[in-house]
């Protein structure tokens, strides 16, 4: 019979929850979802949020009912029964005859509190694993991934990170039923770890949680950062050269001495006098940058759910026509630093050519329209470069043409009048920029110089 409490596991991103989920879910008698995050969400609009549609929503943020086949095509009957987020965990876990059931997401770590108020008597399974590690996993996925590669994701982590530590204490100390596994232990003592598991949860252990090349990873996006899962092989993920740089490597070893004194109890370090810790100034900054980053992500999410869905499915379709490169084409991913050295022509003569456009804007005019001038050299970049490079002159053309208009004539000494000319310009010419991008990449679609 399936229980009512449902289980969660928890960990920060790129810390083995994917894997470990995996493992567990090879057991008949579990089932857990993978990343639906119908949590992930702002606390003040949830009550608002479940009297609407929001399952139907939830599949079209992350697919997270195709994923797990629950819903097929066009046909979303069996959204019927699904009125609060345990049902989604039930409906799943009956199809495939469970005794527990529940989800694994890595946005929940800031949530341990909330869950644990939601379902008093739920499991929870936090997954822990050296920052020096996960942080290494996550720039080797932001090479290929669009989320992992946005700024802030160190600050992401150390956050989520903190706030797992944090909140788990406090649920355990609530009475919640909480399991804690180290991540090496799942690679290096893979049965012991899913008899303890299995112990915990109440179900018998299965020899299948061994066997990663049967399992059914269908619900797990088809990703290039998931592709070592799919090989079917429990081993540490081995890289050719360090990604984490020496000063952030001995920062994020700062932060493994407090978040491994704040778990001593459970790991148990061996020189607890000699652990280290994050200094107080880089210790506030990722702690209000990260809740920052973390807030905004979940008005985004918001977006998904109260926004009219004819708006949203035009958005992504706009967004995938503008990001994502036509079959064929080449937008290999490189850092702003290789760019520079292989397309140093091109942006030094953007670079003059702006200069030259606010040098002759200052000296005219200031009421002369020169937004055309100031589109030029970013047009040459997303032509030619690509649209980051594009982006950041559309924000120096965006401040400099109100600057030389505030600074020529009192007529624009407003803040406010600054300010939209600043977002204005910015939006007009973003958007012209992304345009050439794309024209950018279908070019290279046809250029064999290209592939």
């Amino acid at each position: 019979m399936l229980s009512s409490d449902p289980v969660f596991v928890v960990g920060v991103f790129r810390s083995g929850t994917s894997l470990l989920c995996s493992i567990l879910n090879q057991n008949p008698k579990i089932a857990l979802m993978f990343e639906c995050d119908v949590w992930n969400f702002p606390r003040p609009l949830l009550n608002l949020r479940f009297k609407h549609n929001w399952a139907e929503r939830i599949e079209f943020y992350n697919q997270a009912l195709s994923r797990h086949r629950m819903v097929t095509g066009n046909d979303h009957s069996g959204l019927a029964k699904i009125r609060v987020p345990v049902d989604m965990y039930h409906t799943f876990g009956d199809a495939k005859g469970a005794a527990v059931s529940g989800e694994k997401s890595p946005f929940y770590c800031d949530r341990l509190v909330q869950l644990h108020k939601q379902y008093p008597r739920a499991a929870f399974i936090l997954v822990w694993r050296n920052p020096v590690e996960v942080y290494r996993s996550v720039l080797k996925a932001g090479k290929t991934s669009r989320f992992f590669g946005k700024p802030g994701m160190l600050s992401r982590m150390i956050y989520h990170q903190e706030q797992a530590i944090l909140q788990a204490g406090q649920i355990e100390k609530s009475g919640a039923r909480v399991f804690r596994v180290n991540y090496a232990d799942v690679v290096d003592q893979t049965e012991r770890t899913c008899r303890d598991i299995s112990a915990f949860l109440g179900v018998p252990y299965d020899e299948r949680m061994l066997r990663l090349n049967t399992a059914d990873l269908s619900a797990i996006y088809k990703a290039p950062h998931h592709a070592y899962l799919r090989r079917g092989i429990i081993e540490r993920q081995k890289y050719e050269k360090e990604l984490v740089s020496p000063a952030t490597a001995r920062k994020l070893e700062r932060y493994r001495g407090r978040w491994e004194k704040m778990q001593i109890k459970w790991l148990k370090p061996a020189n607890e006098a000699g652990l280290a810790r994050p200094r107080m100034l880089e210790f506030y900054y990722h702690h209000a940058m990260g809740k920052a980053l973390t807030f905004y992500d979940s008005l985004v999410r918001a977006g998904f759910e109260f926004l009219p869905l004819t708006w949203l499915r035009m958005y992504r379709l706009l967004k995938i026509w503008l990001v994502n490169p036509p079959s064929g084409a080449v937008d290999e991913k490189t850092s702003m630093v290789k760019d520079l050295k292989r397309h140093w022509l091109t942006i030094f003569t953007a670079t003059a050519l702006m200069a030259t456009v606010i040098c002759i804007h200052a000296r005219s005019n200031p009421h002369l329209m020169f937004l055309l001038f100031y589109a030029a050299p970013c047009a040459l970049l997303a032509l030619v470069v690509n649209t980051r490079w594009a982006t950041l002159f559309v924000v120096i053309a965006s401040f400099a043409a109100p600057w030389v208009q505030y600074d020529g004539d009192s007529d624009y000494h407003s803040a406010v009048v600054f300010t939209w000319n600043c977002v204005s310009r910015f939006i007009l010419l973003e958007i012209l920029m992304l345009t050439l991008g794309r024209i950018r990449l279908e070019f290279n679609k046809s250029d064999p110089h290209t592939k």
